[in-house]
């Protein structure tokens, strides 16, 4: 366009507007591509994703017992590198209070992160709730908190004998 108009008649002739406009296209359209994948790519079951999609809920919630009957809620949160990192989690509801929970020895990727930047969205049935996250130090706390995952979740059918220890942690909405 503009950059075509200020060529001369030696760039045309060389083939030097084609050659860039290509380019241009080329770059573009690579852009555009990586921008698609980048909004589409919300998290699916074990499959990790980015950003997460759907209605910002800016008012204070009271209870969080709506969440109760759902099975995954989404968490987003913010790696180092400053794009976003969402996947799927389990959760539970007590006295109100939504918390979440992980197993195993090693920290999953979304744990990392909020080792860094305790803030997160929660992904829940299609509202998305900008909270603060921290580890539940309580025992009493997690072991009650053990108690309603095994109840939600009967780890004995998804774990077999062998359950994995939990950890645990407590949401805040910001």
């Amino acid at each position: 366009m503009i950059v075509s108009i200020l060529m001369s008649v030696d760039d045309v002739k060389r083939g030097n507007i084609v050659a860039g406009n290509l380019k241009l296209l080329v770059r573009v359209g690579f852009f555009i591509g990586v921008a698609s994948a980048l909004t589409a790519c919300e998290p699916s079951d074990v499959r990790p994703g980015l950003w997460l999609k759907g209605e910002e809920v800016t008012a204070s919630v009271a209870s969080w017992r709506f969440a109760a009957e759902t099975d995954e809620i989404f968490i987003e949160t913010i790696p180092w590198y400053g794009i976003p990192h969402s996947t799927t989690i389990w959760s539970v509801v007590v006295e109100d209070n939504i918390y979440i929970g992980s197993y195993g020895l090693d920290k999953k990727a979304w744990e990392k992160n909020l080792m860094e930047n305790a803030n997160a969205r929660l992904g829940i049935s299609g509202k998305l709730y900008s909270v603060v996250v921290s580890t539940i130090e309580d025992e009493k706390l997690s072991a009650s908190l053990s108690l309603a995952y095994n109840s939600k979740y009967d780890m004995a059918e998804v774990f077999g004998e062998e359950i994995p220890l939990w950890w645990f942690y407590s949401i805040k909405q910001r």
